[in-house]
């Protein structure tokens, strides 16, 4: 339904930061004590060219990073005396084949050591409970089996012998138990945990792999819980779908925790509270790329710490500064026609913001124009959270629902945030539209990087269209809504 009268105008081609990618205004919020989690990530476009460990809170501030060099790096993990990091890098663009595991140290107090050297894959690293020896997984005499070496990547010696045509993978070691959990792959390619003592001896089957086959399904990636009684792990049961799984060690009873239309990769628990924390990626949500996000451990919906597509969740590990997350109150829907509002990048406009408010067909109007060789137009939206200091907002909420006239190509709805401490804009989404009719885009976020010290937030909403003549944008509601910390 075309808006009525109440604003009209004729725009420029007025090109605001929002479809740039910078931003500018609001300052950003400053990080409050030590760094609390180590993050393996690699941007999804140039992963050999850009890959790092990153020193982040638990609410996503921090800038620093773990001095690294070229070549993808995954599945950091840290040493029990949290000055020190094992990792595995790939020396060679695009070929995990070439992974060979590295140690270096969290502030750059000592200087990198390579650990393994040899043409064979070495990965997958993680510390002994003692952190004398490092468990991981290597190629050297053929399919992947668990292997040890000392601190200084020297005494090598086989961990725990695969049968023949299997595969060992993915071990996790609780400091708890001294008891490890890994992946085993039989030749049908079907993956189920297995768990042995940390002697190398005594291995138990834990789970059945589900009833799903083919190559690379099953039960993959597990964690040990800080007790040792559960195990979290991921279920998959196609190239891209997967659930997040919790197995009772002493039963064996597996509890299905979540179940996106996606995947989850590389799940760990909270150690101070009741947390699970994972990569998750929901394509038909328009999140395609893993990002890091957490989800309370009993039930509730996940919440992404980090929104941004640009990079891809490749593990994560927790310091020694990690603490338990604030408690949120009750959610509080702002009023949308009290923010800022602005046209990004349109030939023409129609409406009023308070056509934004609810979802019942009173929609806001908004003709793209040419730019860069696409068709682009949007809205640029400011608000003010009602919450003081805002370091207390625990979780913002963000919905809106827009359709676009035409669908041809490779059209693209996009709703992005104001990222303060880099100064730039995070897409969070990206959906290509199924139909002309309404699309939903909708996301939680807890992180603290896209509210400036004012608690001010900002966010776009944007069709992206291909080349041609111009189209329409109708959006119909945009939602926002805040949980302080209670």
């Amino acid at each position: 339904m075309r808006a009525p009268p109440c604003i009209a105008k004729t725009l420029c081609c007025l090109a605001l930061a929002a479809c740039s990618g910078g931003g500018s205004g609001g300052v950003p919020l400053g990080l409050d004590g030590p760094p609390a989690m180590l993050v393996s990530r690699a941007r999804v476009d140039l992963p050999y060219r850009f890959s790092e460990l990153s020193l982040r809170s638990s609410r996503n501030l921090g800038t620093a990073r773990v001095a690294d060099r070229s070549g993808r790096e995954t599945r950091a993990r840290l040493h029990p005396d949290g000055s020190r990091v094992v990792f595995a890098r790939e020396r060679q663009d695009d070929d995990p084949s070439s992974r060979e595991l590295f140690v270096s140290s969290v502030d750059g107090s000592s200087a990198e050591l390579r650990l393994t050297v040899n043409s064979a894959r070495d990965d997958q690293p993680v510390w002994s409970p003692d952190g004398a020896r490092v468990l991981f997984v290597s190629e050297r005499d053929g399919d992947a089996g668990l292997w040890t070496c000392d601190d200084r990547g020297a005494d090598v010696e086989r961990f725990l012998p695969a049968p023949p045509g299997y595969r060992d993978e993915e071990p996790d070691w609780c400091k708890a138990t001294d008891r490890v959990v890994f992946s085993r792959r039989d030749p049908d390619g079907h993956h189920v945990l297995w768990i042995a003592e940390g002697g190398g001896f005594g291995e138990v089957q834990l789970t059945d792999g589900g009833a799903t086959s083919g190559a690379d399904h099953g039960d993959r990636q597990p964690a040990f819980s800080a007790d040792g009684n559960e195990v979290v792990f991921v279920r998959r049961s196609a190239v891209d779908r997967a659930t997040l799984c919790v197995c009772d060690v002493a039963t064996g009873e597996v509890t299905v925790r979540l179940a996106p239309d996606g995947e989850v990769a590389w799940p760990s628990f909270d150690p101070v509270d009741a947390r699970l924390w994972f990569g998750l990626a929901e394509p038909t949500s328009g999140r395609g790329t893993l990002r890091l996000a957490h989800a309370p451990r009993a039930a509730g919906p996940p919440t992404l710490l980090w929104p941004d597509e640009r990079w891809t969740f490749c593990g994560l590990a927790f310091l020694p500064g990690h603490a338990a997350a604030p408690a949120g109150g009750a959610p509080e829907r702002l009023d949308i026609t009290e923010a800022a509002f602005a046209v990004v990048l349109a030939s023409d406009a129609f409406g009023a913001v308070s056509q934004l408010a609810e979802d019942d067909g009173e929609e806001f109007y908004v003709r793209t124009t040419a730019s860069s060789g696409r068709q682009i137009a949007g809205v640029n939206l400011s608000l003010t959270l009602p919450v003081s200091p805002p370091e207390d907002v625990v979780e913002v909420r963000v919905r809106a629902r827009a359709r676009v006239s035409r669908i041809d190509g490779e059209p693209v709805l996009r709703m992005s945030l104001r990222n303060l401490v880099d100064n730039r804009y995070d897409t969070v989404i990206e959906l290509t539209p199924t139909s002309t009719g309404e699309q939903e885009l909708s996301f939680r976020t807890s992180s603290l990087r896209h509210i400036d010290r004012s608690g001010g937030l900002r966010f776009t909403v944007i069709a992206d269209l291909e080349p041609g003549d111009p189209a329409d944008l109708w959006i119909d509601l945009v939602e926002v809504e805040v949980l302080p910390r209670s």
